[in-house]
């Protein structure tokens, strides 16, 4: 990645706040007017007034210099303020794009990146760059400006010494700068080191409850210390570079500077060829020309670190988004056919390997077998969260991939094993704050998967809350919630993943009970590792290593295939279907 580009991206957030640059860069070029203004007062009052004993004039300069000072502090309280507002603009636009990109990605990047690593590159690496504007870029310029209008005074009242100046302020400012230029693999480094704690301290308090049952909050404190300290250890050094060149370009640009220009005037001075003032004014130009040197050597580091947020940033906005398919209105009317499908998540270990069925239109189709054998992968191909590496997937002959993606989810209603749910109402997780989908609308989903009863019960019914995650329910009326919303939802298709397997046999009994009503009228593809929900499918098919070995009905199956009559042994051992629950 090219080191501009992280700017170039950055300028198009700018946009829409001019009006905010320019009065809060405006701000800042007067106060630095009023900062090489001061000097020239003081000087005029040591040069002119005192000489001549003009106390009316010394008066009139002191009340100047005095507005000057208040002057300015109105103007810096100014540009603060309206330099804050344009980085809280900008860091918003950011967040506000970074957040809907993470949405258009595929459902495989989740998959390789933590929550945590997420949540800090919208939340810490974008309040770097809200620094970055709401203090070291206008300020940087400032410090610019600031440099060459003292050197442009300085010319004026003696060239010769300015020209020394000149000359090594450039070099001192260049070293500056390569020199932090090098550290900013650190800057890079504690990044991505802080986005790995981050996601650290995620997961292990999500999964707090697992690490103390199996006594592992030892191994938790010790992961994440082992990252904490070479955080350490990176920033550590980090700041040993900075403050020890930082002590060094202070002293010499400090006590250094200011005996060498005494030495440098002093004679002028006795013989007559310079004032006092000019004395003061170089000793106080000085002082503040190199003000901006250590200034923009300071900001390097912010610099660095906001170049380093915005990189990451920009690696993220550069992934390609979803594909959305060729715009094709989604109209399922025949079938659904899996055509010579291969897939793998990493390279090819294949775990779907030449897989080739229908879904006719109002049929049921269970997917079984065991663990591992590429029945979920199936869903996930359906619901285009992964796309094939060969082999299609074809709606009524179209490709899948031609169809429009959000038309396509439109029709699919889909039940996981652990479905999330959101902070809020049973209302608004029912019907996922869709205003279109009416309170009674909602109600006759929960009637119809057996859920309204315990809804009623709950203080508030509809209205009652639901904590993160739904950790103030039961897995079994989660899951009921779950079935009631893809119900809600009124698809074409009904996708029940493993929908049955986190549930009691009670609940199971119940959801059965109203799976012939949510099914009435729908296609349906159901995976499952309890035989009960799909025996009255109208095809099962038999998974294993990522290949159907067999298919047909629960009788066909029972009489030809013996790994599923096996299954069916293990499950109900009497093997009589009036047995099964």
């Amino acid at each position: 990645m090219s080191k501009n580009r992280p700017w170039k991206s950055l300028s198009a957030y700018v946009l829409g706040s001019e009006r905010l640059f320019a009065a809060g860069f405006g701000a800042m070029v007067a106060v630095t007017a009023g900062q090489l203004a001061g000097p020239l007062i003081l000087k005029s009052i040591i040069d002119t007034s005192i000489p001549r004993g003009d106390l009316g004039g010394m008066a009139l300069r002191a009340g100047a210099y005095l507005f000057l000072i208040i002057a300015m502090g109105i103007l810096q309280w100014l540009a603060g303020i309206t330099i804050g507002r344009l980085g809280l603009e900008v860091v918003r636009r950011i967040k506000r794009h970074l957040f809907g990109h993470f949405l258009s990605l595929p459902v495989s990047y989740f998959d390789g990146h933590p929550v945590g690593e997420l949540m800090s590159r919208t939340e810490s690496d974008t309040e770097r760059v809200k620094e970055f504007f709401s203090r070291t870029a206008i300020a940087l310029a400032t410090d610019i400006l600031l440099f060459i209008g003292i050197l442009v005074v300085c010319f004026f009242l003696d060239a010769k010494i300015t020209l020394w100046i000149a000359v090594a302020a450039p070099v001192i400012l260049a070293f500056v700068l390569f020199f932090f230029d090098r550290l900013r693999v650190y800057y890079e480094r504690q990044r991505g080191l802080w986005a790995s704690i981050v996601a650290n301290i995620t997961e292990f308090l999500q999964g707090v409850e697992v690490l103390k049952a199996f006594d592992r909050i030892g191994w938790a404190t010790g992961r994440l210390a082992a990252n904490s300290r070479a955080k350490r250890d990176n920033d550590s050094t980090s700041s040993m570079l900075e403050f020890g060149i930082m002590g060094a370009l202070g002293f010499s640009m400090g006590p250094l500077f200011m005996a060498a220009v005494v030495a440098a005037l002093a004679p002028g001075i006795l013989v007559g060829t310079f004032t006092m003032g000019t004395l003061l004014v170089f000793l106080e130009y000085g002082r503040r020309l190199f003000e901006p040197i250590m200034a923009i050597a300071e900001n390097i580091r912010s610099i660095q670190q906001a170049r380093a947020s915005l990189a990451r940033i920009d690696a993220i906005l550069a992934l390609p988004p979803e594909a959305l398919g060729a715009g094709r209105p989604a109209r399922f009317g025949s079938e659904i056919e899996f055509r010579n499908v291969w897939f793998a998540y990493k390279n090819e270990e294949w775990v779907l390997e030449d897989l080739s069925f229908t879904i006719p239109l109002g049929s049921t189709i269970a997917l079984v077998g065991p663990s591992g054998s590429g029945k979920s992968t199936t869903v996930g191909l359906l619901t285009r969260f992964y796309r094939p590496q060969r082999g299609g997937i074809f709606v009524d002959g179209i490709p899948l991939e031609e169809i429009d993606l959000p038309s396509w989810r439109r029709t699919i209603g889909l039940v996981l094993q652990e479905s999330w749910l959101f902070p809020g109402s049973i209302l608004e997780n029912v019907r996922l704050y869709d205003e279109s989908i009416s309170r009674d609308r909602v109600r006759s989903a929960l009637g119809r998967v057996q859920a309204l009863d315990f809804v009623e019960r709950q203080a508030g019914g509809l209205e009652a809350p639901i904590a993160e995650g739904g950790r103030n329910l039961s897995g079994g009326e989660k899951q009921l919630l779950s079935f009631a919303r893809a119900v809600a939802f009124e698809p074409s298709v009904v996708v029940l993943d493993e929908a049955t397997a986190s549930v009691d046999v009670r609940t199971e009994r119940r959801i059965r009970e109203g799976m012939a009503a949510m099914l009435e009228g729908k296609t349906a593809l159901i995976v499952a590792h309890r035989l009960s929900s799909v025996i009255d499918a109208d095809s099962i098919l038999f998974f294993r290593g990522g290949r159907i070995i067999a298919r047909g009905s629960h009788e066909e199956l029972l009489a030809k295939a013996p790994d599923y009559a096996e299954l069916v042994r293990l499950q109900f051992p009497d093997l009589a279907r009036e047995a099964i629950p």
